[in-house]
């Protein structure tokens, strides 16, 4: 087997099950008289992208791709490439930011860095908006916050702002949408309730909008 060369000297820090899951309507059509856009993430996006599309309706062709991968493995960067590689796209909302906890932040923020502009390069002259990660709350518990693990998303949440700012780009803040409403998340504490993912299909289709439309 031909050496991946995209392979970095890093030693990669996988989680027991890695996924990815695509959707992207209107792949049948080539030329489309709207914006067809790509929503990067997680499973974050799985819940608010189908609730952004219903709210742009019939103005934006919305496709997504969520994967638990983490910047610093090579597959993340084919995973977005393979859905880049066969359709264009006008605009890229993209997140990333749960996954990879045994990667400090330091390399959190090294990597976005980097697989951001390669992204960007590789997408065709899409426009581009970041989109920083949610606050994690203590499952079954949903009056506190999981404090191991929310701080860290704060930091990597300073690493997305302080790159929105470096290459001028509009970032939605779903973390400060889902600061101090707990109502808004299912048991788990990570994942959000129908109401909760409708709020955030708003904020991101309202980034989109002043974007694209």
């Amino acid at each position: 087997m031909a050496p991946d060369t995209n392979q970095t000297n890093e030693t990669l820090i996988r989680e027991r099950i890695e996924w990815v899951r695509t959707w992207v309507p209107d792949s049948d059509q080539t030329e489309l008289s709207v914006p067809r856009v790509l929503l990067v993430g997680d499973s974050i996006v799985m819940g608010y992208g189908q609730k952004a599309s219903d709210v742009l309706g019939d103005s934006v062709s919305l496709a997504w791709v969520g994967t638990s991968r983490f910047p610093a493995d090579p597959a993340y960067l084919d995973e977005i490439k393979l859905v880049l590689k066969y359709t264009n796209f006008d605009a890229i909302h993209f997140n990333n930011g749960l996954h990879g906890f045994g990667y400090s932040e330091e390399a959190y923020a090294e990597h976005l860095n980097r697989v951001v502009p390669e992204l960007m390069q590789y997408s065709g002259g899409a426009k581009w908006m970041l989109c920083n990660s949610t606050p994690v709350r203590v499952a079954n518990q949903l009056d506190q916050y999981r404090e191991d693990r929310n701080e860290r998303v704060k930091v990597r949440n300073q690493a997305m702002a302080a790159l929105a700012q470096k290459l001028s780009l509009p970032m939605t803040d779903l973390f400060a949408a889902m600061e101090g409403r707990p109502e808004l998340y299912s048991q788990d504490g990570t994942h959000f309730n129908e109401a909760g993912q409708k709020v955030q299909g708003e904020l991101v289709a309202k980034t989109i909008e002043a974007t694209c439309l």
